[in-house]
């Protein structure tokens, strides 16, 4: 192997193994990223059935709850008439009311009408579930939710299918309805397609940039002359630090990209699933795939806390930064544990975009770190505008930085940096302070654009 042959291998290996590496961190991390996503999705439309069937089936006991109380009419007058209002009450194109009594026998169905006047106490589907006789149980235990296979009758096809039953003791009666969830399956089919689809469009990326590199490479090491040794070194070792500036660049551009969206997204679905989990029945069913889905959220937003991104949210082009901060402070009360007062003044333009955007991020991360942080109860925002300057102050209640703010700045990491370099960028300053007796503010300030310049 002659000298060029090993100056090219020597050059191109680093980029081949980066490379390789790169793809493979991406593989690994967007499996874990679809697979949470897709459970992410999947109980987000469960939630909803279950909170729809729940409406439904107090909609029905309400309907016929005064024929149940009536002391005027006979039990048969009063049974006569809930049976006729619950055969009109359905819902949808497949969805409807249904009633059995204690022993199984049908006494509303009606889509599938034979079903009525038989008794079906014994009756199983093709899981060998005793489907009727499940649910009056379930009734008369209190009610619940139900899941099973059934015919869905617009399509012909037996689906999974979740129902709830509910018990009417003195006439002993189970009112029952369903919700078919094969639509589910398909919504979360659809969320994996697309994100397979970004995942693919990222590993085209990575390829085209690595034979990029690799071609840019092998011309240059190729045209350098076997006997100009010593500027072929110098040349190779500042491609090589050129290659490491390229990479770092790349890296802190993409870091701020995903730190900002991904990241904020991944944090608040944590905090709804936890949110959920806390209203979730001990022993239920559901409890541990809902542990499993926080895990690896956990580990998702682990992965891409060092990014964040530095395009525009749409929300401030839609409503302005005073009402875009105000929907944060709302958005973040509704699914944390402490409340969030937002007090702002509308700036107009004031700020150039780019300027109202880094603002907006601060408050971002500055709530994010208060649910991860702080311990707060409250959390108070206020932006306010002078002839010179604009003044964001964000306090919180909580725990404060017993070991001081230069180490939270070092411990938190990349998020206080961000905003840091954020508003540098801008002639601005920002102020991190502890609050006595106890708390922690930020305080940042921006000078007044001239003329939709940066300052």
């Amino acid at each position: 192997m002659n000298y060029k042959t090993k100056l090219i291998f020597i050059a191109l290996l680093p980029i081949i193994l980066i490379s390789m590496a790169t793809i493979f961190v991406v593989n690994i991390q967007s499996v874990r990223l679809a697979t949470a996503q897709a459970e992410i999705v999947e109980k987000m439309y469960l939630d909803l059935k279950h909170k729809e069937l729940e409406n439904y089936i107090q909609l029905a006991r309400g309907a016929i709850t005064p024929m149940y109380n009536s002391t005027l009419k006979t039990r048969r007058q009063a049974q006569r008439e809930a049976s006729e209002i619950l055969r009109k009450m359905s819902y949808g194109e497949d969805n409807y009311f249904f009633a059995y009594d204690k022993k199984g026998k049908n006494i509303v169905n009606p889509r599938l009408t034979y079903f009525v006047g038989n008794n079906w106490y014994g009756l199983k589907n093709a899981e060998g579930k005793n489907i009727v006789r499940d649910m009056i149980k379930i009734g008369q235990e209190g009610g619940g939710f139900y899941e099973h296979i059934w015919l869905k009758p617009s399509s012909g096809n037996y689906v999974n299918k979740l129902a709830f039953s509910t018990y009417f003791p003195k006439w002993d009666w189970m009112l029952g309805t369903g919700i078919y969830l094969d639509d589910v399956a398909e919504k979360v089919h659809v969320v994996q397609a697309e994100l397979q689809s970004s995942i693919r469009q990222t590993r085209f990326v990575l390829l085209l940039l690595t034979i990029g590199a690799i071609g840019v490479t092998t011309i240059i090491l190729a045209s350098l002359q076997l006997s100009e040794q010593r500027l072929a070194d110098a040349k190779l070792k500042k491609l090589t630090a050129r290659i490491v500036d390229i990479q770092e660049g790349e890296r802190k551009r993409v870091s701020r990209e995903l730190h900002d969206s991904i990241s904020q997204l991944l944090v608040s679905a944590k905090y709804g699933i936890e949110n959920a989990l806390g209203h979730t029945r001990k022993g239920s069913k559901i409890t541990r795939p809902i542990e499993k889905s926080i895990t690896a959220l956990d580990e998702a937003i682990s992965e891409v806390r060092r990014i964040s991104i530095d395009l525009r949210p749409s929300v401030l082009d839609d409503i302005g930064l005073a009402a875009a901060i105000k929907g944060l402070g709302t958005d973040f009360s509704a699914h944390s544990n402490f409340n969030v007062t937002v007090d702002a003044e509308p700036i107009q333009d004031l700020l150039i975009d780019e300027a109202k955007t880094a603002l907006y991020r601060c408050v971002q991360e500055s709530l994010t770190n208060a649910v991860k942080h702080s311990q707060a109860d409250n959390v108070f925002i206020t932006l306010k505008k002078t002839k010179t300057q604009i003044r964001l102050d964000i306090n919180d209640d909580g725990r404060g930085t017993p070991l001081g703010v230069r180490f939270l700045q070092e411990a938190t990491g990349l998020g206080l940096r961000n905003m840091q370099e954020r508003i540098d960028s801008f002639g601005g300053k920002i102020q991190f302070t502890d609050i006595r007796p106890s708390g922690f503010g930020i305080r940042i300030t921006l000078p007044i654009a001239k003329d939709g310049k940066r300052t």
